[in-house]
């Protein structure tokens, strides 16, 4: 079976000798595709060479990539607030850290365009709390972030890839919806999807989250980052836990059937975490056989 996993499954790692043993790990544990996670965060910016030194390892070891994790910018951004800025954050309402933004981002589309995938993940963290207690920033917000959008569909379209925005777990479920239901009217399917991470949905709706999100943007559904949790709480497999699907509270049933029935196309990925203490070849063999077993 066909199935992937993130990249940074056990530590983002710094050492060129631990990258590229991450990715022989994953090969080994007999997953085809691997989703790019490392400088998820942050402003790191890939030169040529680098891309091309991953495509490199990619064939090396006979894996493909299916998506990759762009960095929304600097570390920091998403603190539900909008008057705390960074060098680089594409919803930034000071222009030039939001163009920095977008260069940050055509950077990820050049690194898809090079490992050979059609999607990028990409969160929009919304301020909520400023929403909330002052209404007219929510316009202002999505200005930006549309004017930034707007500028990186042309580059996107000509490198033949798609942006996935990915639902997170800080802002209320409704204006989630909202926030799908605005990009989705505003922008085509062929530039502009949903990247469908279980575990944040799980925790802003429980198990309704599949028939209240997953179901509503199927049609726009063409990402995925598989893992499973308690929702929030106490103790093991509580709050984010990207634990391995079919461990935690998750109805996989429910909702494969409507995954299944989605514009995405397979392979699945999981954006999964090790826990500490176990062996890293034993849990990717686990992972592996977790995958196929619930996602068949």
């Amino acid at each position: 079976m066909e199935l992937g996993i993130n990249t940074d499954y056990e530590a983002e790692y710094v050492k060129i000798e631990e990258i590229e043993e991450s990715i022989r790990r994953i090969a080994g544990a007999g997953f085809s595709h691997m989703h790019w996670c490392y400088e998820w965060d942050g402003d790191y910016i890939y030169s040529r060479s680098e891309m091309e030194q991953i495509r490199g390892w990619m064939d090396k070891y006979g894996l493909k990539a299916k998506s990759l994790h762009s960095s929304k910018g600097s570390r920091g951004v998403g603190n539900g607030r909008m008057d705390v800025h960074y060098r680089k954050d594409y919803t930034s309402t000071i222009e030039y850290n939001r163009v920095a933004g977008v260069e940050l981002i055509k950077n990820r589309v050049e690194l898809a365009h090079i490992l050979g995938t059609t999607e990028i993940v990409l969160h929009m963290y919304l301020p909520y709390l400023d929403f909330e207690e002052k209404p007219e920033t929510k316009e202002i917000f999505y200005g930006q972030a549309y004017k930034s959008l707007d500028e990186l569909q042309p580059f996107c379209l000509e490198k033949k890839v798609r942006i996935c925005i990915e639902n997170l777990y800080e802002a209320p479920g409704e204006m989630q919806l909202e926030q799908f239901d605005r990009l989705f009217a505003r922008y085509p399917a062929e530039f502009l999807g949903l990247c469908l991470d279980t575990g944040h949905a799980n925790l802003v709706w429980g198990n309704e989250f599949i028939t209240k999100f997953a179901d509503r943007f199927k049609d726009r559904l063409y990402s995925v980052h598989i893992h499973d949790n308690f929702g929030w709480g106490e103790g093991k497999g509580h709050g984010d836990a990207h634990m391995l699907p079919g461990e935690c509270g998750i109805d996989w049933k429910a909702l494969m059937a409507v995954l299944n029935q989605s514009a995405y196309e397979k392979p699945w990925v999981m954006e999964v975490v090790k826990p500490s203490g176990e062996d890293t070849t034993d849990y990717l063999k686990r992972a592996y056989e977790a995958g196929k077993k619930v996602l068949a």
